[in-house]
């Protein structure tokens, strides 16, 4: 049971882009009423939106902190107070 919880994700992932080829195969290959085309343009958009994330997950950004170039990196603020000493008033 374990092996299968190991690959549930690639398994979806995979689905998910031959179903999304075989989507767009049958739109080439086959006429749509005029009455259906709104609907199954939200219905496609949804399925490229789930592609997406699927992308994203596998090929999005897998960069290591330390590999990040200087002005990538986020800026540390240092401040001399000391977290019991409240702020002085001016």
């Amino acid at each position: 049971m374990d092996k299968f919880f190991k690959y549930t994700r690639s398994i979806i992932a995979i689905l998910m882009v031959v179903g999304t080829y075989t989507i767009l195969i049958m739109l080439i290959h086959k006429k749509v009423p005029t009455e259906n085309q709104d609907v199954l343009k939200i219905a496609i958009g949804a399925v490229l939106a789930g592609l997406s994330f699927v992308g994203g997950y596998y090929f999005g950004s897998s960069k290591d902190k330390s590999d990040l170039e200087e002005s990538e990196r986020p800026i540390k603020v240092k401040s001399n107070l000391k977290e019991s000493e409240p702020p002085k008033q001016i």
